[in-house]
């Protein structure tokens, strides 16, 4: 059985399943808001050493023509500990839990840049560039770097908005996990093997977003499949898992996510591999201003949780067919960013009824044995 919670925080719906083998969202609260740091558009999250960072990107341009984002670390309860204004916008946040720095990916359309955030000092690096060429840098810049992650001791990027079937889409940043100088990278994974489909120019490219990386060592780059006008009526929201990332055993598999009728999600975002039975799952809901923190118990560690823009929710996938399964948060408003912390959540009160019912009924029979007796 399914409660369905309504009314609960503004416009968003509680999903909270009752049965033992079912996902059970326990809790649902309003994190952080950017009311509080004067920041708009939250976005990406990440976390590290008992802190939660949030961007937000306050409608700066991507390309890097004007206005900053606001990076704010935060504690686990949702205390303010620190905020950073980085010029441009601020697209990829990710913690290196290698070097425990904070790497904030500039300007994802155009003219990117990488700042380094140190939590220990406080300082932010001056930006780095890439080298130029291959990146094109100035009023004709197209492409940019969108999100990073970590994995086996080597640094991926993801370069946003392919135009060629050729195209690179994922990368190896040379410089490792202490990147200083002029950036360089090496391309392992092209537009059209992320999507077969895209055989031509002519034809709908894969929209480049996130990165992350998967329990088993898997990378995970998502294509938002999102766009305007009418070449963009077939595109779709789909997921790419690279196992061997960089390594002769590179492989690839693509998962497009719909409906369970068969609509194909657009302005897909963040997709994670949650690694664990439960924990504290932070949504960005760049519509509201707000960011959420959901309480979960009963996961798949293998079944990815997505953020799915054009059906306004969060939820979880089927990793085969790429069906929407269970809705875990719904009623939002452009929903983006999400991070996963494993851990115990405290149980539901309905959970913790239930067991009560459980206690008083083995005493009663308890009772009636010695009764008997």
């Amino acid at each position: 059985m399914t409660l369905h919670i309504k009314g609960i925080l503004g416009t968003a719906v509680l999903f909270v399943a009752t049965s033992v083998s079912a996902q059970t969202v326990t809790s649902v609260s309003v994190f952080a808001t950017g009311t509080a740091v004067g920041g708009t558009q939250p976005d990406s999250i990440t976390d590290g050493d008992g802190s939660v960072w949030v961007e937000y990107g306050n409608g700066a341009v991507s390309t890097g023509g004007s206005g900053s984002s606001t990076i704010v670390q935060y504690s686990t309860s949702g205390t303010i500990e620190h905020s950073y204004s980085i010029a441009g916008l601020v697209d990829g946040l990710k913690f290196n839990p290698v070097t425990g720095i904070v790497w904030a990916l500039q300007n994802n359309d155009g003219n990117s840049t990488l700042s380094l955030i140190n939590p220990a000092t406080g300082v932010v690096s001056a930006p780095l560039k890439y080298a130029s060429p291959p990146f094109v840098y100035g009023a004709s810049s197209s492409r940019g770097y969108d999100d990073v992650a970590f994995l086996n001791g080597k640094v991926y990027l993801s370069y946003s908005n392919p135009v060629n079937p050729s195209d690179p889409v994922l990368q190896i940043l040379n410089q490792g996990n202490t990147p200083s100088g002029t950036l360089t990278t090496t391309n392992i994974l092209t537009a059209h093997q992320t999507n077969a489909l895209f055989t031509s120019s002519t034809q709908n490219p894969p929209d480049i977003d996130s990165l992350k990386s998967t329990p088993s060592g898997q990378l995970v780059l998502t294509s938002e499949g999102d766009g305007l006008g009418p070449q963009w009526v077939t595109s779709d929201g789909r997921y790419t898992l690279v196992s061997n990332p960089g390594a002769p055993g590179q492989s690839v598999t693509n998962v497009r996510v719909t409906s369970s009728a068969g609509v194909n999600v657009n302005a897909m975002d963040d997709v994670l591999f949650p690694g664990a039975t439960s924990g504290t799952l932070y949504v960005a809901d760049t519509g509201t201003n707000k960011v959420y923190a959901v309480t979960l118990t009963g996961l798949n560690p293998d079944t990815p949780i997505i953020s799915l823009g054009s059906f306004d929710e969060v939820a979880l996938v089927n990793p085969i067919t790429g069906v929407v399964e269970t809705p875990l948060l719904t009623g939002l408003t452009a929903t983006h960013g999400l991070d996963f912390v494993a851990g115990v959540p405290e149980p539901a009160t309905g959970a913790i009824l239930l067991l009560g019912f459980a206690g008083l009924a083995a005493a009663g029979a308890l009772r009636r044995r010695s009764t008997a007796a």
